[in-house]
C-alpha cells in the first residue's frame, strides 16, 4: 500500500505495546488477522496547506499487527453505503473510520497510522465521498480533549488506504465524541464536481473548497452557527438537481439550536444563505437525506443526542427543496435518528428512533424501527415482528440496539439496511419481508477502551475495558466470552501467579460496588459489597492485585487515597500503612509476602504481606507507571522511571538499563526457548534520536528492535497507557488505544 504525507510539521511517532511475563513452555506462535491501513503525517498549521506527498519509511515486514477479536463495543457514529457493490463506510467516536471488505465480510480500520500526538483524530465528526467515486473518501477528525483540538480533514482517494492531512484548527472545530456526534453529515461533497466541499464546523461556520480540499473559504451564513450545545453546523445537503455540470448550486445546512432559526438554504453556492421558514425552532434537526424524488427527508428531536433527547420531542418530515414546505409523516411523537428510503421507490422508507428505550427481540431495551410502503401514510412497527441475532459475537445477545443515530439502505440491493449503535452495527437483509431479520455486523470494528489486561501463562487472556466489562479468550484472534455479572466499566484485573483460577477485578462506580472476585477462571464471579473505605458506603474503580497463592486481594481504590487488603474475600478489609497515594499494585508472583505499588510520584514495596509499604526514595517518578514483575522469579522488578529500570531484590535497589533513554511503558514476555530471557516490550526510544515508538529486545535490554512503523501508531497507548507480552505466544504484545481496542503485534519470522 503507499503512503502518503503532507510536508509540513512531522506527526510526533507513538504506538504500541508492552509486556508482562514469559513462559517459554506456553503454547506455539499464532497470529491474528490483520487489518492494515496506511499511515499519514501531519500537515502544517495553516488552514490552506495543499496536498503535496512523498513516500514514507518502509513498514516493519516482520510484524503483522491487528485488534484483539472482542466485536464492536462503541459508538459507531455514522454508516454509509456507496453505488459501488459490496462497498460501505462507517465512522466512530474515537476509534477511526472503517470500511466493509466484502470478500472477507469483515470491516477494516483506516486509523491504525494515526500517532500518539494526532490521537484526536481517531474521531470522526463528519464523513462523505464523492457519488460517482466512492473511492474518493473524507474524513472530518478531531477531539475536542486531544491534540489540543486540533480539527484535521483527511482526503483519500485509494478507498481510506492512505489520506492527505489538511488542518482546519484555524477556521473551524471538530469534535468527533461530542454531544450531537450521531448527527450529519458535517461534510457535503458535490455530486456534479467532487472538488466542491462543504464543511460545517461545531464552532466557526462553514468553510468551501473548490479544489479538492486543499485550500478552503470561510461562507458567511448571515446567523451565529455557534450554539449553546456546542455541536454548531450539524448538518449539510446538497440538491443534486441543481445547478450545471460545473457544479450544484442549491445546498441547506442545520443549525443544532432551538428557539431560532435553525436551517438555512443557498442558492448560490453558499454565498447567500435564507431561513427555511418551515423549519419548527422548538426541535432540532438530527439528520437529512435526499430522496430519489427529489424531496428531503429530515428527522429531527429535542436535543442533539444521542443519549439526552426527550422522548416526546421529535418527528420526520419530508420537505420541498423549493418553497421549503415541511410535511410531518412521523409514526408517532418521538426522537428520531435516521430515515432512509429506498433508491427506486421512495415512498418506502424505512425510520428509527433515537434514545428510545423499550423491549427489542432479545429482550434487551433499545430503539424502536418502522417501516412504511405508502410514503408515511401508514407505519409497521418491527420490534414486535424482527428478529435480533449476535452475527458470531455471542456478548451481544444480551445488549439492544440504541443510540440509533444513522442508517443506509444499499442502492443496490434496498432489501439490506445497516444502522448504528452504541455497541457496533446492525445489519438486515430482508427489510420488507414480515419479519425482518437482524444481526450484528460487526467483525472488524473493535472500539473497546482497554484499562488492564493479563496474560496468564499457560492460560487465558483476560481484560478489563470501558463500559463492557472485559473478556477472557484462548487466544486474541478468536472471540472470547464477556466477564459474566458484568458491571460496566472495569478499570483493573489480576490473576494470581500460583493460583492461576483465581483473579480478581475492580470498576463499577459510586452506586455500585467495585470489586468482584472468582475462584473459578471467569466461570462465576462474586461482587463483594463491603467497603474497605472507612465511612464511605460505596468503594469503586482503581487498581487491584492477587498475592501469588491466591489467598489475600489488594484494592486501592479510584476513590480512596491508600491500599487495603483483604484474606477473607471482602468480608473485613485492613489499610495497609504507608500506602497512601498508591495507584497500581502488583504482587510477587514467587513470594505472596511482597507486594509493589506506585504513584505518580513514588515507588513503594512492602515485605510483609501488605501491613506496611515503604518508600524507595532513589527513583526520581514524574509520571504514574505500572510495576512489571517477571513470572516464576522473586524479587524482580521492572519500573519505567528515568529510563527504564530493573531490581533484582524485591524492589529495595534498582539498576537503570542504560541501553533505553525514555521508557513510559515496559511489559515482559515469553522467551523463545526454555531457558531464554524474557522478552522486554517499551514504549518509548532506545536511543535519544529515535522516534517514540513500540521496541522489544530479546537480550534483557543489550540491544532493541522497532515494532511498529508509522503505518501502525494507533494513537499511541491511550488510556489504558499500558504494553505487554503474551506469555503463552512468543513475539507476541498487547497495547491499550483510546478506541481501537486491544491492539496486538506478530512476530513473523
Amino acid at each position: 500500500m503507499k503512503l502518503k504525507h503532507i510536508t509540513a510539521t512531522f506527526l510526533a511517532l507513538a504506538t504500541l505495546i508492552t509486556a508482562a511475563g514469559c513462559d517459554s513452555t506456553a503454547a506455539d506462535d499464532s497470529s491474528g488477522v490483520s487489518a492494515d491501513s496506511s499511515a499519514v503525517s501531519d500537515t502544517d498549521n495553516s488552514s490552506d496547506s495543499s496536498g503535496n506527498t512523498q513516500t514514507g519509511p518502509t513498514p516493519q515486514s516482520n510484524w503483522k499487527f491487528s485488534q484483539v477479536a472482542m466485536g464492536g463495543g462503541g459508538f459507531v457514529s455514522g454508516v454509509f453505503a456507496t453505488g459501488e457493490e459490496g462497498l460501505y463506510y462507517a465512522r466512530t467516536d474515537v476509534g477511526g473510520a472503517y470500511r466493509y471488505d466484502k470478500d472477507e465480510g469483515r470491516w477494516v480500520c483506516l486509523s491504525y497510522w494515526v500517532s500518539e500526538d494526532d490521537r484526536g483524530l481517531l474521531g470522526i465528526d463528519g464523513l462523505a465521498f464523492a457519488e460517482d467515486e466512492p473511492n474518493k473518501l473524507y474524513l472530518l477528525a478531531g477531539t475536542d480533549y486531544f491534540s489540543n483540538g486540533k480539527t484535521c480533514l483527511l482526503i483519500s482517494d485509494d478507498y481510506g488506504d492512505s489520506f492527505d492531512v489538511v488542518e482546519l484548527t484555524d477556521m473551524i472545530k471538530a469534535h468527533g465524541n461530542g454531544m450531537g456526534r450521531g448527527n450529519g453529515e458535517r461534510i457535503a461533497v458535490d455530486p456534479k464536481n467532487s472538488d466542491i466541499i462543504y464543511i460545517g464546523g461545531r464552532t466557526g461556520g462553514m468553510i468551501k473548497s473548490t479544489d479538492g480540499g486543499k485550500t478552503f473559504t470561510a461562507l458567511d451564513m448571515g446567523t451565529n452557527t455557534s450554539t449553546p450545545n456546542n455541536n454548531g453546523i450539524c448538518s449539510i445537503i446538497i440538491d443534486p438537481s441543481s445547478g450545471d455540470d460545473n457544479g450544484c448550486t442549491t445546498l441547506f445546512a442545520a443549525i443544532s439550536r432551538t428557539g431560532d432559526d435553525n436551517l438555512y438554504k443557498s442558492t448560490d453556492g453558499g454565498e447567500t444563505w435564507t431561513a427555511v421558514a418551515d423549519a419548527p425552532k422548538g426541535i432540532m434537526i438530527q439528520r437529512m437525506k435526499m430522496r430519489s424524488d427529489g424531496k428531503i427527508l429530515i428527522t429531527y428531536a429535542g436535543s442533539e443526542g444521542p443519549w439526552n433527547s426527550d422522548r416526546g420531542k421529535g418527528r420526520i418530515v419530508v420537505m420541498d427543496p423549493e418553497t421549503g414546505a415541511q410535511t410531518d409523516i412521523s409514526p408517532i411523537s418521538s426522537p428520531y435518528g435516521d430515515v432512509v428510503s429506498d433508491p427506486n421507490d421512495p415512498n418506502k422508507m424505512v425510520a428509527c428512533t433515537e434514545n428510545v428505550y423499550v423491549p427489542q427481540p432479545n429482550g434487551a431495551w433499545g430503539d424502536q424501527f418502522y417501516v412504511t410502503t405508502d410514503g408515511g401514510e401508514n407505519w409497521t412497527l418491527l420490534n414486535d415482528v424482527m428478529t435480533m441475532s449476535d452475527g458470531g459475537i455471542e456478548w451481544i445477545n444480551t445488549a439492544s440496539m440504541h443510540w440509533c443515530s444513522s442508517m443506509c439502505i444499499d442502492p443496490n440491493d434496498p432489501n439490506k439496511v445497516m444502522v448504528v449503535s452504541g455497541n457496533g452495527i446492525f445489519a438486515c437483509d430482508n427489510i420488507w419481508d414480515d419479519s425482518p431479520e437482524f444481526y450484528f455486523n460487526s467483525k472488524g470494528i473493535e472500539e473497546t477502551v482497554p484499562l488492564e489486561m493479563v496474560s496468564i501463562p499457560g492460560g487465558k487472556l483476560i481484560t478489563a475495558i470501558g463500559d463492557y466489562d472485559g473478556f477472557a479468550q484462548d487466544d486474541a484472534a478468536e472471540y472470547g466470552t464477556v466477564h459474566n455479572t458484568t458491571a460496566g466499566s472495569m478499570q483493573g484485573i489480576a490473576a494470581a501467579a500460583q493460583a492461576k483460577d483465581v483473579w480478581v477485578k475492580c470498576g463499577g462506580d459510586s452506586k455500585t460496588p467495585g470489586l468482584w472476585y472468582t475462584e473459578d477462571a471467569g466461570a462465576t464471579w462474586v461482587n463483594v459489597k463491603t467497603s474497605p473505605i472507612e465511612g464511605s458506603s460505596i468503594s469503586y474503580g482503581g487498581s487491584v492485585a492477587v498475592s501469588a497463592d491466591g489467598s489475600v486481594i489488594y484494592w486501592a481504590p479510584e476513590n480512596g487515597t491508600a491500599v487495603y487488603y483483604t484474606s477473607d474475600r471482602g468480608e473485613t478489609w485492613t489499610q495497609s500503612e504507608g500506602s497512601f497515594g498508591v495507584k497500581k499494585i502488583v504482587c510477587d508472583p514467587v513470594n505472596p509476602d511482597y507486594i509493589y505499588a506506585s504513584s505518580s510520584g513514588t515507588f513503594y514495596v512492602s515485605s510483609d504481606g501488605g501491613k506496611t509499604f515503604e518508600q524507595n526514595r532513589d527513583l526520581a517518578i514524574f509520571q504514574l507507571t505500572r510495576p512489571i514483575v517477571e513470572p516464576g522469579t522473586e524479587g524482580k522488578v521492572y519500573f519505567s522511571a528515568m529510563g527504564l529500570q530493573v531490581s533484582e531484590d524485591h524492589g529495595k535497589t534498582f539498576t537503570r538499563i542504560d541501553t533505553v533513554a525514555g521508557c513510559m511503558a515496559v511489559g515482559l514476555g515469553r522467551g523463545k526457548n526454555e531457558g531464554d530471557p524474557c522478552t522486554i516490550f517499551i514504549w518509548g526510544k532506545p536511543d535519544s534520536d529515535d522516534e517514540i515508538g513500540l521496541y522489544w529486545s530479546k537480550d534483557e535490554g543489550a540491544s532493541w528492535e522497532r515494532v511498529n512503523d508509522e503505518q501502525h501508531q494507533f494513537g499511541g497507548p491511550g488510556n489504558g497507557y499500558f504494553v505487554y507480552g503474551d506469555f503463552n505466544v512468543y513475539g507476541r504484545c498487547y497495547m491499550s488505544t483510546v478506541g481501537l481496542g486491544l491492539v496486538y503485534a506478530d512476530l513473523v519470522e
